[in-house]
């Protein structure tokens, strides 16, 4: 990840999603679509209002350099009503789909062929939940980050989950092991 990093630019639509994709853990055409109105106004998170499923809809905090990171894309594009404008939308499936493809080039240029079928962009989500539990991040609270369904138990429709300071202060945790793990370099 540090050696994918360390070849993108910060400032850049390439170099930010892939930023904001491992500090967030979320999937790239969450990030890359995401609208301005859904960006809180202090950049400490943003809603995600379309997903893959039900639980993709969550509320998801950005944390240390990511939050700048938010606030600078936000301060420079938020005006054309997205965060990353210049990753088209395909109209059929709202999905952009230049992201995976730009991936594909960017990661065989830097890591080689050889890494073909054993990394994706997708790899950030992994890398992302990994890091969270080795945070020690509670496995529900990973859930809830991740917009993953976890297990359902009958007092499940009981629990309304963390509050946006709970959410936050998991994603810091994630954030700091990010950071000791070497994951970051480059950020």
């Amino acid at each position: 990840m540090s050696k994918l990093l360390q070849a993108t630019s910060r400032g850049t639509r390439e170099g930010d999603l892939l930023r904001l994709a491992i500090a967030t853990g979320c999937r790239a055409d969450e990030i890359a679509t995401i609208a301005a109105d859904q960006v809180r106004p202090d950049g400490k998170g943003f809603n995600l209002v379309h997903g893959k499923g039900r639980n993709a809809l969550r509320y998801v905090p950005v944390v240390g350099d990511a939050r700048v990171l938010l606030q600078a894309r936000m301060a420079a594009h938020g005006s054309s009503g997205r965060v990353f404008p210049d990753w088209p939308i395909r109209p059929a499936s709202g999905k952009a789909a230049a992201v995976s493809q730009w991936f594909t080039r960017f990661r065989r240029t830097v890591l080689g062929k050889e890494t073909d079928d054993r990394l994706a962009l997708h790899s950030t989500r992994h890398t992302w939940r990994t890091v969270a539990r080795q945070a020690r991040v509670a496995e529900a609270d990973i859930n809830d980050l991740g917009g993953w369904t976890g297990p359902r138990s009958s007092n499940s429709v009981y629990d309304h989950g963390l509050l946006e300071e709970q959410l936050e202060e998991a994603q810091g945790m994630v954030w700091a092991e990010l950071k000791r793990g070497g994951y970051l370099d480059g950020y």
